[in-house]
């Protein structure tokens, strides 16, 4: 009876020990990888979208055009 016993532990103790000797399953580590990246680029392609959506004022736009302006001017004295 105790040789049974042994035997069911020893067998039991195995098959749950046995995906940790089967090793990493690359097929699904590299299919996250790929999932993580095409996430990654489809965020990458959304923020340059994002502030493109609304037109700027016409006033606020003449405003950052003479601004830049005097900041060329100015870099060029420097």
């Amino acid at each position: 009876m105790k040789k049974l016993l042994l035997t069911l532990l020893c067998i039991s103790t195995l098959s749950a020990a046995f995906p940790a000797f089967a090793g990493p399953d690359w097929q699904l580590i590299e299919q996250g990888r790929k999932a993580k990246q095409a996430q990654l680029t489809q965020a990458a392609n959304k923020a340059p979208q994002a502030g493109m959506d609304h037109q700027m004022d016409p006033k606020m736009q003449e405003k950052m055009d003479q601004m830049m302006k005097d900041c060329q001017e100015m870099m060029k004295k420097s």
